[in-house]
Protein backbone atom coordinates (compact mmCIF):
# COMPACT_ATOMS: atom_id res chain seq x y z
CA UNK A 1 0.00 0.00 0.00
CA UNK A 2 0.74 3.30 -0.38
CA UNK A 3 0.05 7.07 0.62
CA UNK A 4 0.35 10.73 -1.15
CA UNK A 5 -0.25 13.90 -1.49
CA UNK A 6 -0.28 16.41 -4.18
CA UNK A 7 2.54 15.71 -6.51
CA UNK A 8 4.90 14.07 -4.09
CA UNK A 9 6.29 10.53 -5.38
CA UNK A 10 4.78 7.84 -3.81
CA UNK A 11 6.94 5.20 -1.79
CA UNK A 12 5.97 1.54 -0.61
CA UNK A 13 5.27 1.10 2.88
CA UNK A 14 5.88 -0.83 5.29
CA UNK A 15 2.80 -3.09 6.96
CA UNK A 16 3.29 -0.82 10.18
CA UNK A 17 3.03 2.21 8.00
CA UNK A 18 0.41 0.82 6.06
CA UNK A 19 -1.66 0.73 8.79
CA UNK A 20 -0.90 4.73 9.61
CA UNK A 21 -1.68 5.71 6.07
CA UNK A 22 -5.32 3.42 6.64
CA UNK A 23 -5.74 5.68 9.31
CA UNK A 24 -4.82 8.88 8.13
CA UNK A 25 -7.04 8.43 5.62
CA UNK A 26 -10.19 7.56 7.52
CA UNK A 27 -9.64 10.44 9.43
CA UNK A 28 -9.20 12.46 6.49
CA UNK A 29 -12.58 11.68 4.94
CA UNK A 30 -14.52 11.29 7.78
CA UNK A 31 -13.41 14.93 9.03
CA UNK A 32 -13.81 16.55 5.21
CA UNK A 33 -17.64 15.67 6.11
CA UNK A 34 -17.69 17.62 9.19
CA UNK A 35 -16.69 20.86 9.37
CA UNK A 36 -17.86 24.32 7.70
CA UNK A 37 -15.99 24.65 4.63
CA UNK A 38 -15.64 21.46 3.11
CA UNK A 39 -17.10 19.91 -0.35
CA UNK A 40 -16.39 18.84 -3.64
CA UNK A 41 -17.51 18.92 -7.71
CA UNK A 42 -17.53 15.73 -9.74
CA UNK A 43 -14.29 13.30 -9.48
CA UNK A 44 -11.80 16.41 -8.48
CA UNK A 45 -10.24 19.72 -9.81
CA UNK A 46 -10.58 20.67 -13.21
CA UNK A 47 -7.85 18.25 -14.17
CA UNK A 48 -8.92 15.64 -12.26
CA UNK A 49 -11.87 12.83 -14.01
CA UNK A 50 -13.04 9.93 -13.81
CA UNK A 51 -13.73 9.14 -17.34
CA UNK A 52 -10.26 8.09 -18.90
CA UNK A 53 -8.77 11.34 -18.13
CA UNK A 54 -5.44 12.12 -15.83
CA UNK A 55 -6.67 11.74 -11.97
CA UNK A 56 -5.59 15.20 -9.60
CA UNK A 57 -2.54 14.12 -7.77
CA UNK A 58 -4.36 15.05 -4.24
CA UNK A 59 -4.69 12.82 -1.32
CA UNK A 60 -4.96 9.10 -2.11
CA UNK A 61 -3.57 5.73 -0.88
CA UNK A 62 -3.44 3.02 -3.38
CA UNK A 63 -2.13 -0.89 -3.28
CA UNK A 64 1.15 -1.66 -3.91
CA UNK A 65 0.14 -2.51 -8.00
CA UNK A 66 -1.75 0.55 -8.62
CA UNK A 67 -4.91 -1.69 -9.02
CA UNK A 68 -6.68 0.00 -6.47
CA UNK A 69 -6.69 3.51 -5.37
CA UNK A 70 -9.00 5.68 -2.74
CA UNK A 71 -9.24 8.87 -3.40
CA UNK A 72 -10.35 11.58 -0.91
CA UNK A 73 -10.99 15.13 -1.59
CA UNK A 74 -13.16 17.99 -1.53
CA UNK A 75 -13.87 21.23 -3.55
CA UNK A 76 -15.65 24.62 -2.03
CA UNK A 77 -17.09 27.92 -3.57
CA UNK A 78 -17.07 30.92 -1.61
CA UNK A 79 -19.05 33.97 -2.61
CA UNK A 80 -19.33 37.69 -1.54
CA UNK A 81 -22.68 38.31 -4.13
CA UNK A 82 -24.83 41.15 -3.59
CA UNK A 83 -27.48 40.95 -5.59
CA UNK A 84 -30.78 43.54 -6.70
CA UNK A 85 -34.07 42.60 -8.30
CA UNK A 86 -35.75 45.31 -9.88
CA UNK A 87 -33.82 47.57 -7.61
CA UNK A 88 -34.52 45.94 -4.59
CA UNK A 89 -31.53 44.30 -2.08
CA UNK A 90 -32.25 40.09 -2.44
CA UNK A 91 -31.27 37.53 -0.04
CA UNK A 92 -27.19 35.79 -0.69
CA UNK A 93 -25.64 32.50 0.37
CA UNK A 94 -22.24 33.41 1.54
CA UNK A 95 -21.42 29.59 0.68
CA UNK A 96 -22.30 27.88 -2.87
CA UNK A 97 -20.67 24.51 -2.67
CA UNK A 98 -19.38 22.13 -0.23
CA UNK A 99 -18.68 18.84 -1.85
CA UNK A 100 -16.43 16.07 0.09
CA UNK A 101 -16.28 13.00 -2.18
CA UNK A 102 -14.07 9.61 -2.34
CA UNK A 103 -13.04 8.27 -6.06
CA UNK A 104 -10.37 5.59 -6.83
CA UNK A 105 -10.28 2.21 -8.62
CA UNK A 106 -11.32 -1.08 -7.91
CA UNK A 107 -9.07 -4.38 -8.71
CA UNK A 108 -8.57 -2.93 -12.26
CA UNK A 109 -7.53 0.47 -13.45
CA UNK A 110 -10.29 0.78 -15.87
CA UNK A 111 -13.16 -0.08 -12.77
CA UNK A 112 -13.81 3.66 -11.39
CA UNK A 113 -16.17 5.18 -8.75
CA UNK A 114 -17.31 7.86 -7.40
CA UNK A 115 -19.40 9.00 -4.28
CA UNK A 116 -19.96 12.98 -3.87
CA UNK A 117 -22.29 14.69 -1.45
CA UNK A 118 -23.96 18.40 -0.89
CA UNK A 119 -23.45 20.04 2.23
CA UNK A 120 -24.21 23.53 1.47
CA UNK A 121 -27.47 22.64 1.09
CA UNK A 122 -30.38 22.02 3.62
CA UNK A 123 -31.24 19.00 4.44
CA UNK A 124 -27.36 17.84 2.94
CA UNK A 125 -27.66 15.19 0.07
CA UNK A 126 -26.37 12.94 -2.07
CA UNK A 127 -24.72 14.50 -5.31
CA UNK A 128 -23.15 11.59 -7.31
CA UNK A 129 -22.67 7.74 -6.63
CA UNK A 130 -21.51 5.86 -9.87
CA UNK A 131 -19.25 2.95 -11.33
CA UNK A 132 -17.77 3.23 -13.93
CA UNK A 133 -16.36 0.07 -16.32
CA UNK A 134 -13.80 1.17 -19.63
CA UNK A 135 -12.06 -1.26 -20.69
CA UNK A 136 -10.77 -0.17 -23.93
CA UNK A 137 -10.80 4.17 -25.09
CA UNK A 138 -13.94 3.11 -27.42
CA UNK A 139 -16.41 1.73 -24.63
CA UNK A 140 -17.16 2.39 -21.44
CA UNK A 141 -20.02 2.37 -19.26
CA UNK A 142 -21.31 4.53 -16.48
CA UNK A 143 -24.23 3.21 -13.65
CA UNK A 144 -25.24 5.12 -10.77
CA UNK A 145 -26.31 8.76 -10.36
CA UNK A 146 -24.47 11.06 -12.65
CA UNK A 147 -24.77 14.06 -15.05
CA UNK A 148 -26.78 13.07 -18.23
CA UNK A 149 -24.90 13.91 -21.15
CA UNK A 150 -26.64 16.95 -22.34
CA UNK A 151 -24.44 19.96 -22.85
CA UNK A 152 -20.49 19.63 -22.50
CA UNK A 153 -20.81 22.68 -20.33
CA UNK A 154 -23.13 21.11 -17.60
CA UNK A 155 -21.34 18.08 -17.69
CA UNK A 156 -17.80 20.41 -16.94
CA UNK A 157 -19.52 21.31 -13.46
CA UNK A 158 -19.28 24.67 -11.81
CA UNK A 159 -15.37 23.62 -10.81
CA UNK A 160 -14.07 23.73 -14.50
CA UNK A 161 -16.68 26.34 -16.48
CA UNK A 162 -14.80 29.60 -16.99
CA UNK A 163 -17.60 32.27 -15.40
CA UNK A 164 -18.56 31.18 -11.87
CA UNK A 165 -21.67 29.10 -12.39
CA UNK A 166 -23.18 27.37 -15.39
CA UNK A 167 -24.85 29.20 -17.84
CA UNK A 168 -28.99 30.02 -16.68
CA UNK A 169 -29.83 29.31 -20.77
CA UNK A 170 -27.84 25.94 -20.19
CA UNK A 171 -29.10 24.90 -17.06
CA UNK A 172 -32.85 25.75 -18.38
CA UNK A 173 -32.40 23.35 -21.31
CA UNK A 174 -30.16 20.69 -19.06
CA UNK A 175 -31.76 17.38 -17.89
CA UNK A 176 -29.75 17.67 -14.48
CA UNK A 177 -28.29 14.38 -12.48
CA UNK A 178 -30.10 11.54 -13.22
CA UNK A 179 -30.20 7.70 -12.28
CA UNK A 180 -29.40 5.38 -15.29
CA UNK A 181 -26.67 4.25 -17.27
CA UNK A 182 -24.58 5.74 -20.12
CA UNK A 183 -22.64 4.15 -22.68
CA UNK A 184 -19.43 6.10 -23.78
CA UNK A 185 -16.06 6.33 -25.81
CA UNK A 186 -13.46 8.09 -27.73
CA UNK A 187 -13.32 7.00 -31.78
CA UNK A 188 -10.62 7.67 -34.08
CA UNK A 189 -7.60 8.72 -32.11
CA UNK A 190 -10.41 10.77 -29.89
CA UNK A 191 -11.66 12.70 -32.73
CA UNK A 192 -15.11 11.37 -32.05
CA UNK A 193 -16.62 11.33 -28.59
CA UNK A 194 -19.97 9.81 -27.62
CA UNK A 195 -22.74 9.55 -25.18
CA UNK A 196 -25.74 7.38 -25.04
CA UNK A 197 -28.17 6.64 -21.94
CA UNK A 198 -31.51 5.76 -20.57
CA UNK A 199 -32.10 7.17 -16.97
CA UNK A 200 -35.29 7.14 -14.60
CA UNK A 201 -36.43 10.79 -15.40
CA UNK A 202 -36.56 11.13 -11.31
CA UNK A 203 -34.85 14.58 -9.68
CA UNK A 204 -31.62 14.73 -7.53
CA UNK A 205 -33.16 14.94 -4.03
CA UNK A 206 -35.79 11.83 -5.48
CA UNK A 207 -34.30 8.76 -4.62
CA UNK A 208 -37.78 6.64 -5.77
CA UNK A 209 -37.84 6.11 -9.78
CA UNK A 210 -41.52 6.48 -10.56
CA UNK A 211 -43.40 3.41 -12.66
CA UNK A 212 -43.44 5.01 -16.64
CA UNK A 213 -40.83 7.32 -15.83
CA UNK A 214 -37.80 7.77 -18.60
CA UNK A 215 -35.18 9.91 -20.13
CA UNK A 216 -32.84 8.58 -23.20
CA UNK A 217 -30.48 10.79 -24.38
CA UNK A 218 -27.35 11.21 -26.36
CA UNK A 219 -24.84 13.50 -27.54
CA UNK A 220 -21.62 13.13 -30.07
CA UNK A 221 -18.87 15.41 -30.59
CA UNK A 222 -16.02 15.92 -33.23
CA UNK A 223 -12.86 16.77 -32.36
CA UNK A 224 -11.01 17.37 -35.90
CA UNK A 225 -7.81 18.79 -34.77
CA UNK A 226 -7.15 16.27 -31.91
CA UNK A 227 -9.15 16.82 -28.60
CA UNK A 228 -10.33 19.45 -26.27
CA UNK A 229 -9.42 20.69 -22.88
CA UNK A 230 -11.16 19.12 -19.58
CA UNK A 231 -12.07 22.67 -18.51
CA UNK A 232 -13.13 25.76 -20.02
CA UNK A 233 -10.16 27.81 -18.47
CA UNK A 234 -7.26 25.31 -19.48
CA UNK A 235 -6.02 27.76 -22.18
CA UNK A 236 -5.39 30.66 -19.47
CA UNK A 237 -3.33 27.86 -17.73
CA UNK A 238 -0.85 27.54 -20.55
CA UNK A 239 2.47 28.87 -20.67
CA UNK A 240 2.36 29.44 -24.20
CA UNK A 241 -0.22 30.34 -27.01
CA UNK A 242 -2.42 27.50 -27.14
CA UNK A 243 -2.99 25.64 -30.65
CA UNK A 244 -5.47 26.05 -32.65
CA UNK A 245 -8.46 23.59 -31.91
CA UNK A 246 -12.32 23.23 -33.06
CA UNK A 247 -14.96 21.14 -31.62
CA UNK A 248 -18.72 20.41 -32.54
CA UNK A 249 -21.42 18.87 -30.93
CA UNK A 250 -24.91 17.75 -31.64
CA UNK A 251 -27.16 15.95 -29.08
CA UNK A 252 -30.74 15.65 -27.61
CA UNK A 253 -33.32 14.03 -26.03
CA UNK A 254 -36.91 12.87 -25.09
CA UNK A 255 -38.61 11.67 -22.17
CA UNK A 256 -41.64 10.76 -20.18
CA UNK A 257 -41.39 12.35 -16.04
CA UNK A 258 -44.27 12.21 -14.00
CA UNK A 259 -43.92 14.88 -11.08
CA UNK A 260 -43.85 13.41 -7.63
CA UNK A 261 -44.60 14.82 -3.92
CA UNK A 262 -42.59 13.35 -0.75
CA UNK A 263 -44.43 12.77 2.32
CA UNK A 264 -43.01 11.48 5.21
CA UNK A 265 -44.27 7.81 7.01
CA UNK A 266 -43.78 8.50 11.07
CA UNK A 267 -43.51 4.27 11.01
CA UNK A 268 -40.84 3.79 8.89
CA UNK A 269 -38.84 7.79 9.45
CA UNK A 270 -38.89 7.60 5.97
CA UNK A 271 -40.00 10.17 3.18
CA UNK A 272 -41.85 7.85 0.49
CA UNK A 273 -42.33 9.60 -3.12
CA UNK A 274 -46.44 9.46 -4.23
CA UNK A 275 -46.95 10.56 -7.68
CA UNK A 276 -49.27 13.76 -8.48
CA UNK A 277 -50.03 12.99 -11.91
CA UNK A 278 -48.89 15.23 -13.77
CA UNK A 279 -46.71 14.39 -16.81
CA UNK A 280 -44.43 16.21 -19.04
CA UNK A 281 -42.87 14.73 -22.43
CA UNK A 282 -40.45 16.59 -23.52
CA UNK A 283 -37.96 16.07 -26.55
CA UNK A 284 -34.98 18.59 -27.47
CA UNK A 285 -32.27 18.99 -29.84
CA UNK A 286 -29.16 21.12 -29.33
CA UNK A 287 -26.02 21.64 -30.69
CA UNK A 288 -22.50 23.57 -29.57
CA UNK A 289 -19.25 24.77 -31.05
CA UNK A 290 -15.72 25.39 -29.00
CA UNK A 291 -13.08 27.35 -31.05
CA UNK A 292 -9.34 27.44 -29.46
CA UNK A 293 -6.79 29.86 -30.36
CA UNK A 294 -3.92 31.20 -29.19
CA UNK A 295 -5.03 33.33 -26.06
CA UNK A 296 -8.51 33.05 -27.24
CA UNK A 297 -11.44 30.12 -26.00
CA UNK A 298 -14.85 30.85 -27.93
CA UNK A 299 -17.64 28.56 -26.91
CA UNK A 300 -21.67 28.51 -27.66
CA UNK A 301 -24.84 26.57 -27.11
CA UNK A 302 -28.19 26.58 -29.27
CA UNK A 303 -31.25 24.52 -27.79
CA UNK A 304 -34.45 23.79 -29.16
CA UNK A 305 -37.12 21.91 -27.35
CA UNK A 306 -41.33 20.53 -27.09
CA UNK A 307 -42.75 20.59 -24.49
CA UNK A 308 -46.31 18.71 -24.09
CA UNK A 309 -47.60 19.04 -20.58
CA UNK A 310 -50.52 17.01 -18.95
CA UNK A 311 -53.34 19.21 -19.33
CA UNK A 312 -52.25 22.05 -21.47
CA UNK A 313 -51.07 22.88 -24.62
CA UNK A 314 -47.83 21.72 -25.73
CA UNK A 315 -45.06 24.85 -26.69
CA UNK A 316 -41.63 24.62 -27.97
CA UNK A 317 -38.73 26.91 -26.38
CA UNK A 318 -35.94 27.97 -28.25
CA UNK A 319 -32.23 29.59 -26.60
CA UNK A 320 -28.67 30.09 -26.87
CA UNK A 321 -25.54 31.14 -25.46
CA UNK A 322 -22.30 31.98 -25.30
CA UNK A 323 -18.51 32.94 -24.50
CA UNK A 324 -15.31 34.39 -25.11
CA UNK A 325 -12.54 34.41 -22.61
CA UNK A 326 -8.85 35.66 -23.46
CA UNK A 327 -5.84 35.21 -21.64
CA UNK A 328 -4.30 38.46 -20.21
CA UNK A 329 -0.93 36.56 -18.22
CA UNK A 330 -0.18 33.21 -18.83
CA UNK A 331 -1.35 31.19 -16.23
CA UNK A 332 -2.48 33.78 -13.96
CA UNK A 333 -5.04 36.35 -15.34
CA UNK A 334 -8.17 36.22 -17.73
CA UNK A 335 -10.92 38.53 -18.92
CA UNK A 336 -14.04 36.58 -19.84
CA UNK A 337 -17.87 38.17 -21.35
CA UNK A 338 -20.64 35.73 -21.20
CA UNK A 339 -24.61 36.52 -23.41
CA UNK A 340 -27.46 34.76 -22.66
CA UNK A 341 -30.95 34.66 -24.39
CA UNK A 342 -34.19 32.26 -24.64
CA UNK A 343 -37.51 31.94 -25.74
CA UNK A 344 -39.60 30.28 -23.01
CA UNK A 345 -42.60 30.00 -25.47
CA UNK A 346 -42.22 30.72 -29.14
CA UNK A 347 -46.46 31.32 -28.79
CA UNK A 348 -46.14 33.61 -26.12
CA UNK A 349 -45.03 37.09 -26.24
CA UNK A 350 -43.56 39.04 -23.67
CA UNK A 351 -41.73 35.87 -21.82
CA UNK A 352 -38.16 37.01 -23.53
CA UNK A 353 -34.81 36.28 -21.17
CA UNK A 354 -31.54 37.93 -21.96
CA UNK A 355 -28.35 38.24 -20.01
CA UNK A 356 -24.66 39.32 -20.14
CA UNK A 357 -21.92 38.89 -18.01
CA UNK A 358 -18.25 40.03 -17.44
CA UNK A 359 -15.64 39.01 -15.16
CA UNK A 360 -11.64 39.05 -14.36
CA UNK A 361 -10.27 35.83 -12.77
CA UNK A 362 -7.48 35.09 -10.85
CA UNK A 363 -5.73 31.57 -10.91
CA UNK A 364 -3.69 31.66 -8.06
CA UNK A 365 -2.79 28.16 -7.88
CA UNK A 366 -4.71 26.91 -10.47
CA UNK A 367 -7.00 24.35 -10.05
CA UNK A 368 -6.58 24.54 -6.73
CA UNK A 369 -7.63 27.80 -5.35
CA UNK A 370 -9.16 30.77 -8.40
CA UNK A 371 -10.57 33.90 -7.63
CA UNK A 372 -13.39 35.42 -9.84
CA UNK A 373 -14.76 38.70 -10.00
CA UNK A 374 -17.84 38.62 -12.14
CA UNK A 375 -20.55 41.49 -12.87
CA UNK A 376 -23.64 40.47 -14.28
CA UNK A 377 -27.29 41.65 -15.46
CA UNK A 378 -30.11 39.47 -16.67
CA UNK A 379 -33.76 40.54 -17.47
CA UNK A 380 -36.54 37.89 -17.34
CA UNK A 381 -40.06 39.52 -18.68
CA UNK A 382 -42.94 37.65 -17.96
CA UNK A 383 -46.74 38.16 -19.05
CA UNK A 384 -47.96 36.91 -15.81
CA UNK A 385 -48.97 33.39 -14.62
CA UNK A 386 -52.20 33.56 -16.14
CA UNK A 387 -50.33 33.99 -19.68
CA UNK A 388 -48.26 31.60 -18.91
CA UNK A 389 -50.09 28.72 -17.48
CA UNK A 390 -47.82 25.58 -17.82
CA UNK A 391 -44.76 27.40 -19.45
CA UNK A 392 -41.79 27.49 -16.93
CA UNK A 393 -39.24 30.33 -17.25
CA UNK A 394 -35.00 30.12 -17.10
CA UNK A 395 -35.35 33.01 -14.24
CA UNK A 396 -36.76 35.37 -11.91
CA UNK A 397 -39.31 37.41 -13.97
CA UNK A 398 -37.27 41.58 -13.49
CA UNK A 399 -34.46 43.05 -14.21
CA UNK A 400 -31.36 41.06 -11.85
CA UNK A 401 -27.74 42.81 -11.48
CA UNK A 402 -25.43 40.81 -9.32
CA UNK A 403 -21.66 41.43 -8.50
CA UNK A 404 -19.49 38.31 -7.43
CA UNK A 405 -16.35 37.60 -5.27
CA UNK A 406 -15.80 34.25 -5.62
CA UNK A 407 -13.13 31.66 -4.43
CA UNK A 408 -12.67 28.27 -6.11
CA UNK A 409 -10.86 25.74 -3.59
CA UNK A 410 -10.53 22.10 -4.56
CA UNK A 411 -8.05 19.94 -3.34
Amino acid sequence: MRIASGGARARPCTPRAAGVAVLVSAVSGSAGLWPAGAGAEEAAAPSASLSSHPAAEGFFIASPDGQDRLRVGLNAIYKLEPRTLNGDWQNRDAIYAVRPFVSGTVIRQWIRFLTEAELAQNPPYLLYSYLELRPRAEIGFRIGQQDTPISRHENFGVMRTLLPETDVVAEYFWTGRDKGITAFGALADERVDYYAGVYGGSPLRQFTTLAGNYVLEARATVNPMGRMPESEFAYALAGAPSDTRVSFTLQGYYGKVEDATENFNPNTFNFQPAATGMTDRKGAGGADVWLLAGPVSAYAEAYWRRTDPAGAAAYQSVGAWGQVGVRILPGRLDAAVRTSWANPSTALVGDRFLGGEAQLACYVAAPRLIVKLRYGISDQRSPGSAALGAVTLPAVAGRTQVGTLQVNLAL
